[in-house]
């Protein structure tokens, strides 16, 4: 017996928002706060980093690419994983593999090394992104999805807020630890601590379970009802027997012929009722899917709802991610230029080439790598202010999304960040810099987590 996801959503429904789902919002929480500590240190190191690995302007470039290249590579692979094993093994995963990516970046000492374990970061990046936005939202019910879903956008906020402190306390110490063979520096250490959210994350995730949908689109009949009746025992404080009657004398039959036909339980499951598909039976049918759930998303109405969101995915995230890596380093070189040349003003590209241009090559220059260089107290408050800026978009929007809907916050937000983007060529000093980067921050980070949220509206289960 398969149970349509429309059952499982009905019953969802019934039991309404409590406990369970503010610890299934709690995993969106720390998921959000993982993914902006990644990139966002990213920021952080290619500016502190550059004396350790010798790097120029075209080598932070490739650092600054590795994980968007892993995004690329991880955005299709984890969709099959969470269709195969589940959103939580697949949410599971990724974070594991970004955290340990990152971490062990942390402590070798190799530029190749480091931009290698950033391209697998950025897969697991790509996993977090794919499944967080599934895993919260097909927990919650219908009349609060959307604004759940919102509040994503304040957790990473709250995540570029908290790593640009965590990166204020720790680069700027005297750290030097030898252990075998690899000098451990200030800038190492803030990349570790930079993945405790990922570690969180992951403990936390584990005493989740998976999602009521999913285990109804997989077969997965016996399990799906134990979730529902803890969702309905945290929620309501009631027993797991008092849900199965409300089950069983609800007004809608097929949730009624559901129950009628399990037990549900909190313990083990028996074998002769979970009617699960096996992982093998399970992969050759998503092998043999795949080809239809393609065609399914080319012809309507899915075909004009992919092309539409791909392109906005694209557009923004192009935009968005490889700036965000880059403003502590923008940042940086505004500082350095007004404390070079206080009288001048110049654009972005204009104070690269000041900088550089000081001495007849870049090796000739009297501190090329930065060595000698502290990160400028500014670049840490900017970042800050960066992420304060976003918050009260991101309280807003949750707020009233319910009464103007997403498709009014979708061109509002895609506009400005058109625009703003556009803007940056005219920027002179630091203060504009500033003040377009917030706004830019705001709106773009936020036009990204509508379109996220709007995929979960937009496409059944088996296709997202």
């Amino acid at each position: 017996m398969y149970v349509e996801e429309a059952v499982a959503q009905q019953i969802v429904d019934q039991i309404g928002f409590g406990k369970f789902n503010l610890r299934a919002i709690l995993v969106g929480a720390l998921c959000s706060l993982d993914t902006a500590f990644s990139m966002i240190s990213l920021g952080f190191v290619i500016s502190v980093a550059a004396c350790d690995f010798q790097m120029n302007t075209i080598e932070k470039g490739r650092l600054n690419a590795a994980p968007m290249l892993g995004m690329v590579i991880g955005s299709t692979m984890w969709g099959y994983v969470a269709d195969l094993k589940g959103r939580k093994p697949a949410l599971l995963a990724s974070v594991a593999l970004q955290v340990l990516s990152d971490f062990s970046a942390a402590v070798i000492p190799s530029y190749t090394v480091f931009v290698t374990l950033k391209v697998f970061s950025g897969i697991g990046f790509a996993g977090q992104l794919s499944a967080v936005y599934p895993f919260v939202g097909e927990f919650q019910p219908t009349k609060c999805r959307h604004q759940v879903l919102s509040c994503m956008e304040l957790f990473w906020s709250f995540g570029i807020i908290g790593v640009s402190l965590l990166a204020w306390l720790i680069i700027p110490m005297k750290i030097e630890i030898h252990a075998l063979g690899v000098v451990i520096g200030s800038w190492n250490v803030f990349v570790m601590l930079s993945t405790l959210p990922g570690v969180f994350a992951f403990l936390w995730l584990l005493t989740m379970p998976d999602t009521p949908k999913y285990l109804a689109e997989s077969g997965k009949r016996e399990e799906m009802l134990r979730v529902l009746s803890r969702m309905y025992v945290e929620n309501t404080g009631n027993t797991a027997q008092q849900f199965r009657e409300q089950l069983a004398f609800s007004p809608s039959l097929s949730i009624s012929q559901l129950v009628s036909k399990s037990e549900v339980s909190t313990g083990v499951p028996t074998d002769g009722n979970n009617l699960a598909k096996s992982d093998q039976s399970k992969l050759g049918e998503l092998l043999n899917n795949s080809g239809k759930q393609m065609k399914a998303l080319l012809t309507r109405p899915h075909n004009k709802r992919i092309a539409a969101t791909s392109i906005i995915i694209f557009c923004m995230s192009s935009t968005y991610y490889s700036l965000m890596t880059w403003f502590p380093e923008l940042f940086q070189r505004f500082a350095a230029f007004e404390q070079a040349f206080p009288n001048e003003s110049a654009n972005i590209c204009g104070v690269s080439n000041k900088l550089t241009n000081q001495s007849s090559n870049f090796q000739s220059m009297p501190d090329p790598y930065g060595c000698d260089t502290e990160l400028a107290t500014s670049v840490y408050v900017d970042n800050v202010v960066l992420g304060a800026s976003c918050i009260p978009f991101a309280i807003i929007v949750p707020l009233t999304v319910h009464y103007v809907g997403y498709r009014f916050y979708l061109l509002l937000t895609a506009s400005v960040s058109c625009a703003v983007t556009f803007g940056f060529f005219f920027v002179v000093n630091s203060t504009q810099n500033l003040i377009l980067s917030c706004i830019f921050e705001a709106f773009t980070s936020l036009c990204t987590t509508i379109v996220f949220c709007i995929l979960v509206d937009l496409f059944p289960t088996t296709l997202r």
